[in-house]
């Protein structure tokens, strides 16, 4: 029996389910299927970063998700059982976010977070289907599925999307992609336990470097915690697994005194890291998407979080594609137009790899730094080490800039698609801090009642934030009506504006008015309100000025309202 859709998933972990998700919100026809009959309870990747959390927030109330695990504050670094370095997060003055502090919490959590956001599309999950042939031609992608009861289904879709790990199949079906990389030299063990009688902190990771190796803590909930050791120190070469015993004795040697006993082991097991990335997340209509595509250290916490961003950033992009299609067809599939529909799909998705590529090589090697920095076993290499962080990170990390340097790497805030990709732009001449490519920056938001307006104030509009405006599957076009005296535009030359922009967009677009507390010029469902001003001073704006919003929460094109021919010109 042949299923027709327009995406097949294959691989309903986080990245997959993340995907669905996406289609789900844009009305794609899509199946998602995994080869295990049910999800598994180990924790597995602990942490979600604030940017992810930003993201499923447009799906579900992400603070549900952060009530079930435990935000992380900072870091300790510890050279042979003393503390040498304390790297805070809290402190660095972060207000464009709900979201400030990374989220530690097991992937099982994680999973269960999806699954319920998933339901509210009714859509399940096909388990246990095993990808096991797929064919790709001119028009289309064949799949052979088989379950574990012998059963063979046929699928015909427009693309597949490959979320099925570092082993892909759909990776490995595809020609001409290669993943390259290598595996690190030591193996690693893990043990998520629970830790009674400890003086740790409970709000950070905890890092000991000692001339064995490293270990390293990661707080889960209440008394559990996960452990990761460099093998060597802990149990014999030719020794499978750990035992909880062996453990112990390798935290107590190395950790300070008082820092716990370890009972009642949640997960024991031994495993060996690898830094890949594959040469294209993109063959033909084959997509790769998390572990298909890029797998590094779990060097903060950024594997898990990069492969969901690459699923949100692909999920619009595959539902406009598909739109362009339609538009071909209803063309007849023949004349100029139609051929113009299908190379605006075709460039479309090639950007997905233009974007998503350089994040993952950027994290592929920063994680690797850091990885080999920690976990090197060459004793001279140890004595460097151990110097830096006692000497020189203490005094680095008294920086609140360099703190936050680190911070918007570690949360992903700061990955940006400047300079990468073709369908962001900044108007010519504008210097503002955001530009476009850029993450969208949150901030509070009133909603402008026409009651306030008329009455010289804006007291008791209901209250929200620029992210929570900017959800659903649309484009966002909002229109800043500056924060100065030099140039107030009325609100009929600011409506006729956006009215420009909607008639020009080839897809879906919100339109926004956001105005200043200090200058109000209009009302209306679509009017806003920015309390004083902190929306148009973290833009730059003090004139009139717009910001067209991705529906993956990216700048697609930013500039002064007097200057919107170029974003017109853009959209052509």
């Amino acid at each position: 029996m042949t299923h027709d859709c327009d995406v097949l998933i294959v691989g309903a972990g986080p990245v997959g389910t993340t995907l669905a998700l996406e289609l789900a919100l844009h009305h794609v026809s899509f199946r998602i299927v995994d080869q295990a009959p049910v999800r598994s309870n180990k924790s597995r990747a602990l942490v979600v970063q604030p940017r992810t959390l930003e993201l499923l927030n447009r799906h579900g109330a992400s603070d549900v998700l952060v009530r079930r695990g435990r935000s992380i504050r900072g870091g300790a670094a510890y050279v042979k059982g003393q503390l040498a370095v304390n790297l805070d997060f809290d402190d660095l003055g972060v207000t464009d976010t709900e979201f400030v502090l990374p989220l530690n919490i097991s992937q099982a959590e994680t999973e269960c977070f999806l699954d319920d956001c998933l339901s509210k599309y009714n859509i399940v999950i096909e388990r246990p289907f095993t990808a096991t042939q797929i064919v790709q031609d001119d028009n289309g992608v064949n799949t052979t599925l088989k379950s574990s009861d012998g059963k063979t289904i046929y699928v015909r879709s427009k693309y597949v999307v490959g979320c099925d790990g570092a082993h892909s199949l759909v990776r490995k079906t595809a020609k001409t992609l290669k993943f390259e990389g290598a595996a690190y030299p030591h193996d690693f063990l893990l043990c998520d336990v629970h830790l009674h009688d400890s003086n740790l902190p409970q709000d950070r990771v905890s890092l000991f470097l000692n001339p064995k190796g490293v270990l390293a803590l990661f707080p889960l909930s209440d008394k559990t915690i996960r452990i990761v050791a460099s093998g060597d120190g802990v149990i014999p070469k030719d020794q499978e697994e750990p035992t909880l015993e062996q453990f112990q004795s390798y935290f107590s040697a190395v950790t300070q005194p008082g820092s716990g006993t370890l009972r009642d082991p949640v997960w024991i097991s031994r495993f060996r890291l690898h830094h890949r990335c594959v040469n294209h997340y993109r063959e033909g209509r084959l997509f790769l998407a998390g572990d298909a595509a890029h797998i590094h250290s779990p060097a903060g916490g950024q594997g898990m979080n990069a492969g969901m961003q690459d699923a949100i950033n692909l999920g619009w992009k595959l539902a406009l594609a598909l739109k362009y299609l339609r538009d071909a067809d209803d063309a007849g599939g023949k004349d100029a137009s139609a051929a113009r529909a299908r190379a605006r799909a075709d460039a479309l998705l090639d950007t997905y790899d233009a974007e998503r590529r350089p994040v993952g090589y950027a994290l592929l090697k920063g994680t690797d730094r850091v990885f080999t920095f920690t976990s090197s076993t060459n004793p001279f290499f140890h004595l460097i080490r151990d110097f830096l962080v006692r000497y020189i990170f203490p005094f680095v990390v008294r920086n609140k800039q360099r703190r936050l340097g680190f911070y918007q790497f570690m949360s992903e805030f700061g990955v940006t698609y400047r300079g990468c990709s073709p369908i962001v732009g900044t108007a010519q001449g504008f210097r503002g801090p955001v530009q476009g490519g850029d993450r969208l920056p949150d901030g509070k938001l009133r909603k402008t009642t026409t009651k306030s307006v008329s009455e010289g104030g804006d007291e008791g509009g209901k209250e929200t934030t620029l992210h929570r405006v900017c959800v659903g599957g649309a484009h966002h076009f909002m229109i800043f009506a500056g924060s100065g005296d030099d140039d107030v535009w009325e609100e009929s030359k600011l409506v006729a504006a956006g009215e420009t922009v909607v008639k020009a967009f080839k897809s879906d677009v919100e339109l926004h008015f956001i105005q200043a507390e200090t200058s109000l010029v209009g009302s209306g469902d679509e009017w806003f309100t920015d309390p004083e001003g902190k929306l148009h001073t973290q833009f730059g704006f003090t004139r009139p000025a717009y910001v067209l919003v991705r529906p993956d929460g990216y700048v697609a094109h930013i500039g002064p309202l007097a200057q919107l021919q170029q974003l017109i010109s853009f959209l052509e």
